[in-house]
């Protein structure tokens, strides 16, 4: 049997997998100021000049990986919005969420720290944080808005609000812990959802 040769573009995809691989192995390990692009080509099996094929940067490798964690959290608290019968039940599931999510990736989101300082002296940075931010609210706020519109519900925020307070309090909630850990209550997050969410 004779085997296909990969296409150019398929060769392009296999090495950029196998650097956001280097990334994520590399970032988790030594932390975003501890890697140079030079291990994440080597540890990739590249060259240098083969990472600047695919990235201009190391911060851009870094947000493309951040992309890539926050896109699969929105898909998550949309799955959550989607599953439940009404919008009440949806704090006690978030919460539990939230909490499996700070255990499984603490390293995530000390790294999600380091580049927040980072980002906060490099406007570039930010701004693209910022963009991704903004992204993943619009989402969570439209599905928030589907169940507010088919049920009898009020709040004293909108949507939108709704779904920045969410991402607020969840990484406010897990910056403290890391600090304080059981010392902050395991159901805040559940409790002030449920604060702003009321029926008529």
């Amino acid at each position: 049997m004779i085997r296909q040769r990969k296409t150019q573009s398929e060769r392009k995809d296999e090495t950029r997998k196998l650097l956001i691989n280097s990334a994520v192995e590399n970032f988790a390990k030594y932390g975003f100021h501890g890697v140079s692009i030079d291990k994440l080509a080597e540890y990739a099996g590249f060259s240098k000049g083969a990472f600047y094929a695919h990235f201009h940067s190391k911060e851009e490798i870094f947000l493309a990986l951040l992309e890539q964690q926050m896109q699969l959290h929105v898909e998550k608290i949309n799955a959550l919005l989607t599953e439940q019968p009404s919008l009440l039940h949806f704090p006690e599931k978030m919460n539990q969420q939230s909490i499996q999510r700070r255990e499984e990736n603490r390293t995530w989101s000390l790294l999600n720290m380091e580049f927040l300082l980072y980002s906060m002296r490099n406007e570039e940075a930010r701004r693209q944080w910022s963009n991704m931010i903004l992204q993943s609210v619009k989402q969570i706020s439209q599905s928030i808005e589907k169940l507010i519109n088919k049920e009898n519900l009020t709040s004293t925020l909108s949507s939108e609000e709704m779904a920045w307070t969410i991402l607020s309090l969840e990484n406010g909630i897990a910056i403290f812990h890391f600090i304080s850990q059981d010392h902050i209550p395991h159901d805040l997050l559940e409790k002030s959802l449920k604060g702003i969410i009321s029926s008529k």
